[in-house]
């Protein structure tokens, strides 16, 4: 074999054999056998869908909550306001076998307007990702998604993964996902 041949036979092992920082911290994070349930407003995974309603239920008695757009999820006004404008968050779960184990949450700001900048999901992600980073206590990485290249923050903490990005120029979305019973649904 020539030299040029031996050497890209060598650099394609060693690129081969560099690991993906991601799949890295998921691995340790599994590995470690810590579970983190508890997402927000006493949603967590693990809940019926009857625990889960009768939950959001008592939350709108207590006005913290009120049905989202064609009651197709639950709204809720974070408790912050910047630049002038309440962040909207709506959330549904995603079940398995009537288990929560996934949580699909969007943002925007109430006061969006294509006109105002200021209001654009491109300075929404950024103020979501700090909120979460403070939420949980963690620090989001920025990775690229695999299938169109965007920008994505993950964070993994335990069994608990989550991933935000930018839906729209208006919308961020932050998706909660119980990486053990995603792992047994891929299978």
């Amino acid at each position: 074999m020539n030299k040029f041949l031996i050497s890209i036979l060598i650099f394609i092992t060693i690129i081969s054999c560099q690991t993906n920082p991601y799949l890295e911290l998921e691995k340790k994070e599994l590995s470690s056998g810590v579970r983190y349930d508890s997402l927000f407003l006493g949603v967590k995974f693990g809940m019926t869908s009857k625990e889960f309603y009768a939950h959001c239920w008592d939350l709108n008695r207590k006005k913290l909550i009120t049905q989202g757009p064609s009651n197709n999820s639950v709204r809720y006004y974070l408790p912050t306001e910047s630049i002038g404008q309440k962040i909207e968050m709506l959330f549904y779960p995603v079940f398995d076998n009537d288990i929560v184990y996934e949580v699909n949450t969007t943002f925007s700001y109430t006061g969006w307007a294509p006109w105002n900048k200021e209001t654009s999901s491109d300075y929404l992600i950024d103020e979501v990702r700090e909120i979460l980073s403070e939420w949980y206590n963690s620090k989001f990485y920025e990775i690229k998604n695999p299938k169109n290249n965007s920008t994505l923050y993950t964070t993994v903490s335990g069994n608990r993964r989550i991933v935000i990005t930018k839906v729209s120029e208006r919308e961020v979305r932050a998706r909660y996902t119980d990486l053990t019973i995603e792992k047994k649904i891929k299978k």
